[in-house]
């Protein structure tokens, strides 16, 4: 897989920094905001974003360091309930940011010949480091763009194509 080791890594760096000077500008009220039914809170997509870091961090691990890393597919239905990850949005943004300097020094770490291998994840035809980063910024930008989607749309225009 072609990639840019460099190129994911400053995005990936720079993320939380976007998304909590982003959702600093979203007023207290419209954080828990239900738009529609079966849409997340700006609050939610916070948490989810926060989160996840733990597990994908223990995945670039895997990765890394097993011989023949295999992954275990998330189902969020597992997880705790969303809204009781956190205390606060401040709270999930920290720890996303911790997370994530976490996440850069680990792949710091890596030798270049780990972003080689493969690791099977039964969800994924292919599954390494580079998937995994591409995921990563991927996952998090749609979830930025929820974010904007829910607090700039106009009502008369939310949930329209």
């Amino acid at each position: 897989m072609q990639y840019d080791r460099q190129a994911l890594t400053t995005a990936l760096g720079a993320i939380p920094s976007i998304v909590a000077s982003y959702v600093a500008n979203v007023p207290e009220g419209d954080l828990d905001a239900r738009r529609a039914p079966d849409a997340w809170t700006v609050r939610e997509h916070v948490y989810h974003i926060a989160g996840v870091q733990k597990m994908l961090t223990g995945r670039i691990g895997t990765v890394a360091t097993e011989p023949n890393p295999v992954i275990v597919p998330y189902f969020p239905q597992n997880e705790p309930a969303i809204g009781d990850l956190y205390p606060s949005v401040e709270s999930a943004l920290a720890d996303y940011a911790r997370n994530r300097a976490e996440q850069i020094a680990l792949l710091a770490s890596i030798p270049d010949g780990a972003f080689e291998k493969r690791a099977e994840h039964p969800e994924y035809r292919e599954y390494s480091l580079p998937v995994i980063l591409n995921h990563m910024v991927f996952h998090e930008y749609w979830h930025m763009y929820r974010i904007e989607e829910l607090w700039l749309t106009r009502e008369e225009y939310f949930g329209k194509d």
